[in-house]
């Protein structure tokens, strides 16, 4: 039985949020290794792993955007 006081809103805010925090600082980490890359296939290697951070990072912030709708609330 769901009472209005559910906190299933209230966790699944709160794991998007550790989520793109989590997101930010591997974003944050692969762009440094980027710049710093010895060679042109360490750095495309790198490149490709940042890339996908960044697709993941921006897939939950979508996410966080819907389940504030849902929620009503805001960032």
């Amino acid at each position: 039985m769901v009472s209005d006081g559910d906190p299933q809103p209230t966790q699944e805010l709160s794991e998007i949020k550790g989520a793109l925090d989590v997101l930010f600082t591997l974003r944050e980490e692969f762009a440094t290794w980027v710049e710093e890359a010895q060679n042109e296939d360490r750095k495309e290697e790198l490149d490709n792993v940042y890339q996908h951070v960044l697709a993941m990072e921006e897939e939950y912030k979508r996410r966080l955007d819907d389940a504030l709708k849902k929620s009503g609330a805001s960032a």
